[in-house]
């Protein structure tokens, strides 16, 4: 049975001085938060099973790659790659309108539906009727995994108290890697028990799985009480926070949290106005909130430039180049791959996130990223491995780096962008400004899946190598200069980071003294309001 008393925080206040109650943290909260991320398992599925099918003999047997050009070939897996981001592009703007009027929990029922006829179709591709029912089932399936990527984040933002909410946004990114694991190894464990085109038509099969269990898992969520206090639905929304608080509607800390949500919900209609266009227009009117657009989209920038959707759908291609030369030892070394990354991610997500934040999380894993990935390029550069059999202690070493890159990754620029993009906005403008969050993750994952394969070929493993080595410097300028800190920091509140010249590294310690004067009002007032009763009642009790 999960529990939840490991994750309580005794004696936490709110930010007006309210004692937080402990049952707040509960398996309801969790649980909501584990099945709404669920399918970003099936994100980390494809891009651990896809780039291991394709380099399978089986597979380009069956679909003739022996009889075509090398550069045709070359695109022709880019296009198999790629057409799932172009789906998930296009699948994240197209769920805006259904998360704004029908809810976070609707719009994650009919991706999940899309989902699982994606998987289902891709199952009909054969050697008669070509790559085509292929290429239409992953472009539908990245339609649904793109509507989820933009409401998943958000929907456990919602839900989350400011003191976990990165440890419970930062589950979307775990989810991620689970899925990684298992597609990593599923493609090993086929290449080496199963024959024929079973090596390559059981790993797409198995997305059904996960698939089926994410639209169980949907059964057991709640729509989140800021939508409902969003569409004036307030005693749904207080049934709601009710259910997830694991608090009476008449607790004293459930009506401080209702007030405060429901406050939020009417200054952001007063704000904004209420409207499918009405947060495009704040946003783009307004020269805070489009900075605030600005870095959040940008994270998936500088996610891409570190290298890793280089690394998740061309790995066997960038292991040999390392030296691991057959392919059975691709394999298994993307398989370890992904075990390092989901583990380091895992420990990131429930101890590292919110005690250390979001900046500092970054400066710690991007200087080891940057100093193994010119390790990498320098070795192959030197060493040449691929002109002799076999791995030498040189390329051992540079495995190694490798699995330390990995490391170092998951801890900083892997789940960061989704705990940010999350994080930024009010209620008034999130739904619009996640959907553009969730349409830069997928643009940029398509151009670098597209294009990977061409940077191999015209400029050397060793220089993509060099190349993302060079974007993670600038990850880590860029992130430094304009990126505030953002964790324990109330999301209605997060205006108060950017304030005109507080600078960035500044700009939490800022927010943070504003909110505590604000304690100290809040109890002032309060005492004023309590001192005529405390002289009346002296009065009588003198006479």
């Amino acid at each position: 049975m999960f529990d939840a008393k490991q994750f309580k925080r005794k004696g936490e206040k709110g930010k007006d001085g309210m004692v937080i109650p402990e049952s707040i943290y509960n398996y309801r909260l969790y649980r909501c938060a584990i099945f709404a991320s669920w399918a970003a398992v099936l994100c980390g599925y494809d891009s651990g099973f896809i780039s291991g099918t394709i380099v399978l003999d089986s597979f380009q047997e069956e679909f003739g790659f022996e009889s075509m050009s090398k550069s045709t070939v070359t695109t022709v897996k880019a296009n198999i790659i790629s057409l799932f981001h172009v789906g998930a592009f296009f699948g994240s703007l197209l769920i805006y309108p259904v998360n704004f009027y029908r809810g976070r929990r609707i719009g994650l029922i009919i991706a999940s539906i899309l989902i699982i006829m994606g998987s289902a179709i891709q199952l009909g591709a054969n050697h008669t009727t070509g790559l085509a029912p292929l290429y239409a089932g992953r472009t539908i399936l990245g339609v649904g995994i793109g509507g989820i990527s933009n409401i998943a984040p958000m929907y456990t933002a919602e839900i989350a108290p400011p003191s976990i909410r990165g440890r419970l946004v930062g589950l979307y990114e775990l989810s991620w890697q689970v899925g990684g694991i298992a597609g990593y190894f599923i493609n090993y464990g086929t290449n080496k028990h199963l024959h024929g085109d079973l090596k390559w038509r059981v790993p797409i099969a198995v997305q059904l799985i996960p698939a089926g269990i994410f639209m169980i898992g949907l059964a057991f969520i709640v729509e989140t009480p800021r939508w409902y206090f969003q569409k004036h639905k307030i005693e749904k929304g207080i049934e709601a926070l009710s259910y997830l608080r694991k608090l009476p509607p008449n607790d004293e800390y459930l009506k401080y949290e209702t007030g405060n949500l429901l406050a939020e919900a009417q200054e952001a209609e007063k704000k904004v106005g209420d409207g499918l266009l009405a947060p495009i227009k704040a946003i783009f009117t307004n020269k805070n909130l489009r900075f605030r657009l600005l870095l959040s989209t940008s994270t998936f920038i500088l996610q891409n430039t570190s290298g890793i959707n280089a690394v998740n759908y061309y790995s066997p291609t960038l292991f040999s180049a390392i030296g691991a030369s057959s392919t059975s030892s691709a394999l298994l070394s993307t398989g370890l791959f992904g075990v390092l990354k989901g583990v380091a991610t895992t420990f990131w997500a429930f101890f590292l996130i919110d005690p250390l934040g979001r900046r500092q999380s970054m400066f710690i894993g991007c200087p080891i990223c940057i100093f193994c990935l010119f390790f990498i390029g320098s070795y192959i550069k030197i060493a040449n491995p691929t002109s002799h059999a076999g791995m030498d202690a040189g390329g051992k070493a540079t495995m190694a780096m490798f699995y330390i890159w990995c490391i170092a990754y998951s801890i900083s620029v892997s789940g960061i962008p989704w705990v940010y993009s999350s994080e930024l906005f009010d209620q008034s403008v999130r739904t619009f400004a996640q959907a553009c969050a969730a349409t830069s993750n997928w643009f940029w994952a398509f151009i670098f899946a597209r294009f990977t394969g061409n940077m191999v070929n015209s400029m050397h493993a060793y220089g993509v190598f060099f190349f993302f080595g060079s974007g993670v410097v600038a990850t880590v300028i860029i992130f430094y200069l304009f990126y505030p800190e953002t964790s324990n920091v109330p999301v209605e509140d997060v205006g108060l980071l950017f304030t005109p010249g507080v600078p960035a590294w500044r700009a939490r310690e800022y927010a943070m003294s504003v909110i505590e004067q604000r304690k100290i009002e809040a109890v002032e007032e309060s005492d004023v309001e309590v001192l005529p009763t405390d002289i009346t009642k002296s009065s009588s009790i003198s006479a």
